[in-house]
């Protein structure tokens, strides 16, 4: 499934599209590995399905601050577009710009390659959606 698929105008970076596919099938590949690893037949790829757990848990942390990142992006980029409250908020307008770039290289990439649980448990990037 594709991560990253919206472009909101020439302008705007790409944003993530809509995730009830990619999340709902998130959910249910949680479910499933945690019923392997709880076989008893597991035995022989244990060490498989428990890197597949781990990559899989990482996706649904790294998505959950991905949306919340984007939701306060999307937020803040429409006040600090207006020149008067970057003239009043000199500090914040640089903090922000701060984010506004890392998040228009991390959306980029995004669309580069839009491969979800690729792009999703990318390393780092949970960590620096956290850090913005």
């Amino acid at each position: 499934y594709p991560l990253c698929a919206l472009a909101v105008s020439d302008e705007r970076p790409y944003i993530l599209g809509a995730l009830d596919d990619i999340i709902a099938k998130l959910d249910e590949s949680l479910v499933t590995i945690n019923t392997i690893v709880g076989s008893r037949y597991v035995g022989p790829i244990r060490e498989e399905v428990v890197d597949w757990n781990t990559r899989l848990v990482l996706f649904q942390e790294t998505l959950d601050e991905w949306i919340a990142l984007q939701k306060k992006w999307m937020y803040l980029e429409n006040i600090f577009q207006g020149g008067d409250i970057s003239k009043q908020l000199p500090k914040e307008t640089a903090i922000f710009q701060q984010v506004d770039l890392s998040w228009r290289k991390m959306m980029l990439a995004c669309n580069e390659n839009p491969y979800a649980i690729t792009t999703g448990s990318t390393p780092g990037r949970k960590e620096m959606l956290t850090s913005a």
